[in-house]
């Protein structure tokens, strides 16, 4: 009966601590690319067919990850080789408003924790092999499955040419 007993409060506890989010999955559409004034980021400008900055209460963790690689587990905890990753904010503007992610873009070290900045060349020589970026809104939140909005392509040569451009 213990056994029962300790099987069932497991199955319980920890499917409470990963339930269905039960948020609309936003369809990202990508606008434009543009270097941050220290060059070593991006603005990624983009809209949303939802409010993404609202969708939860307090969240561990919210922002855009991209992948520069064929790697598009977006999940918690996975580390992607080539990626890039920034806050959102939302920009209320003449258009009616549309988001945007201030990216830095990093390789994954030999060791855990441990990674490099991408900008520059190294960051060119990465994009120039392929023709786009794959990127969602993740949002981490204690006592929900992670947020994942669908992906968003973007295309590189927009990436190359911002970084060729003085």
């Amino acid at each position: 009966m213990k056994r029962l007993f300790l099987i069932v409060f497991t199955l319980v506890f920890t499917a409470s601590c990963s339930t269905d989010h039960g948020r609309p999955i936003a369809t990202l559409v990508y606008d434009r690319v543009e270097m941050t004034p220290s060059g070593i980021g991006f603005l990624i400008s983009f809209t949303s067919d939802t409010d993404i900055l609202s969708l939860f209460g307090p969240a561990i963790g919210e922002g855009m990850v991209c992948a520069l690689e064929d790697d598009h587990d977006f999940s918690i905890g996975h580390y992607l080789k080539r990626s890039g990753r920034g806050s959102v904010r939302f920009v209320d503007d003449t258009t009616g408003g549309h988001y945007q992610s201030k990216l830095i873009f990093r390789e994954a070290g030999q060791s855990p924790g441990e990674e490099t900045l991408l900008s520059g060349k190294a960051l060119r020589d990465v994009l120039i092999k392929r023709a786009s970026m794959t990127c969602a809104f993740r949002v981490n939140t204690t006592g929900n499955r992670t947020y994942l909005s669908n992906p968003m392509l973007v295309p590189t040569a927009d990436l190359v040419q911002a970084i060729d451009t003085p």
